[in-house]
């Protein structure tokens, strides 16, 4: 379902959790006087690879599935 090698937000060697599992907090953004906080499946170019695997963007992933399937419930 998540592609690892995607370029987000939450695979990058800049952010640490903000609100799991929507927003990430992103380091380079905030040295560079910009909002740091960023949406997990989002992206910048700043993006770098992170070193180790983050459960960010499997959470995200599944958070926006839930919202779509009850958006599309809601509708019928």
């Amino acid at each position: 379902m998540v592609a690892a090698n995607k370029k987000f937000c939450g695979n990058c060697g800049n952010h640490t959790v903000y609100h799991f599992p929507d927003k990430i907090f992103c380091g380079r953004r905030l040295e560079a006087d910009m909002n740091p906080v960023m949406d997990t499946l989002g992206r910048c170019g700043d993006w770098n690879p992170a070193d180790q695997e983050c459960f960010c963007i499997k959470e995200a992933m599944k958070n926006k599935e839930s919202k779509i399937v009850k958006s599309s419930k809601s509708r019928h």
